[in-house]
């Protein structure tokens, strides 16, 4: 494997797995067989149409289009199943739905992106709601960062659910198998359940010795997972060190699927420094030692990047909590660029020597505009395929540049910013 790329970065066309199920067409399709190294298609952009305080939705199915293993992915899935809002995967279908709205610009063909009028997709929302996913009021304003996750949560649920069915039919219909077929090709810790855990059948949770420096005992400890291709995209981990005295050092492997930094110190000033600040040492007030009869002990801990997914996405914490005022928004401008270099010393040690080499292209932003926490309004600026930088607010569409896309305004802020690895693109 080249260094600086994960397994889950490779492909997964190297990691074979039982055929999924097509969603209700009654064929087998492979969830598993999606390249995600595909050469991304030029989409013909449309707006989309906000029917009351949608905005938060419209901000993120947008980049979502334009993320090209996402994007690859489904339409591969689309080309091998049929939509059906009364089977088992009512989120798949609605996303398939609506990626089926978005047309490819052939060659030779003019990119007429007025020809084509806005639509609602709000059937995505529906199903959402109808995975109880989402229990509020519909048109009341929602958090973006929070309906992804919701999004990304409730698609990796129902595409590992469709692999395990096939994997039950399988072990039944084959005489004299004893085990299911196993994922164990994947890493222990690729994706999501719906708790945000690492989880395998039982929920068990891995723990085992690691030797670091000096020949010092690490205790770790992981949860096992089925993957998902929503998993494999966007998953990643974080590795938190406690470190106290008289007890074995400990780490944990953590999942995320976007991860939030904290832009507040004054140091902060670029993604690069917030990034940095991810893994500055932390001290824990009142820890107990079990190995000292639960007195407590100093303890410090200290985060990590364990593991770096093909889609990265930064979640810019904008909305603090004051004991006098309740929630703020935090307006301050963070620098980025079209490229983000991921340094060496954010990554966990044992990391390190897998990733020596690795940068993210920009290719999304989701901004939040407005003077408070509460309420504001959502709109997003994504690169296509061919170059050209789109700034999107609902069924307006207008072209921007990456100057633009940078520079720092007072009329919205970054509240997300969505990356590609350089070798996805």
């Amino acid at each position: 494997m080249r260094p600086g790329v994960s397994e889950s970065m490779a492909g997964s066309s190297a990691r074979q797995a039982a055929d999924g199920l097509a969603a209700g067409s009654g064929k087998a399709y492979d969830v598993h067989s999606a390249d995600l190294v595909l050469h991304g298609r030029l989409v013909r952009a449309r707006g989309l149409i906000n029917n009351g305080n949608m905005c938060f939705m419209n901000a993120i199915l947008q980049p979502l289009v334009h993320c090209v293993p996402f994007y690859s992915f489904f339409k591969a899935l689309a080309l091998n199943t049929g939509h059906n809002f009364r089977n088992t995967t009512p989120l798949t279908d609605a996303v398939l739905l609506f990626l089926n709205e978005f047309d490819e610009v052939q060659a030779g063909q003019p990119d007429l992106r007025q020809a084509q009028d806005a639509f609602a997709p709000e059937y995505v929302y529906d199903a959402l709601r109808s995975r109880k996913k989402i229990d509020s009021i519909k048109g009341r304003q929602e958090d973006a960062e929070e309906f992804l996750g919701f999004l990304l949560d409730g698609l990796h649920e129902e595409l590992v659910r469709v692999d395990r069915a096939v994997e039950v039919a399988s072990v039944v219909s084959t005489k004299g198998v004893e085990s299911s077929p196993s994922h164990s090709g994947a890493a222990p810790s690729d994706g999501l359940n719906s708790n945000g855990d690492y989880m395998n059948g039982t929920g068990e949770t891995d723990t085992w010795f690691e030797v670091g420096k000096k020949n010092r005992t690490l205790v770790t400890r992981n949860t096992d997972a089925q993957t998902s291709p929503i998993s494999r995209i966007f998953g990643g981990r974080m590795r938190s060190v406690v470190k106290s005295g008289g007890s074995k050092d400990s780490a944990t492997l953590e999942p995320f699927q976007s991860l939030p930094l904290d832009i507040a110190p004054g140091h902060v000033r670029t993604i690069e420094d917030a990034l940095v600040n991810l893994t500055a040492p932390e001290t824990l007030e009142g820890f107990t030692s079990s190995a000292r009869g639960g007195t407590r002990v100093e303890a410090t801990k200290q985060n990590y990047i364990e593991s770096l997914p093909p889609v990265l996405i930064l979640h810019l914490k904008r909305f603090i909590y004051d004991s006098v005022g309740g929630t703020q928004k935090l307006h301050k401008h963070v620098g980025y660029s079209s490229t983000l270099k991921i340094r060496p010393d954010i990554l966990s040690p044992p990391s390190r020597t897998l990733y020596k080499s690795v940068e993210y292209t920009l290719f999304a932003i989701v901004y939040h505009h407005g003077r408070f926490a509460a309420g504001g309004h959502y709109t997003c600026d994504v690169l296509r395929q061919n170059g050209e930088w789109l700034h999107i607010d609902d069924d307006e569409i207008s072209a921007t540049s990456l100057d633009e896309v940078a520079r720092d305004r007072r009329d919205r802020q970054p509240y997300m910013l969505f990356f590609v690895h350089s070798d996805k693109r």
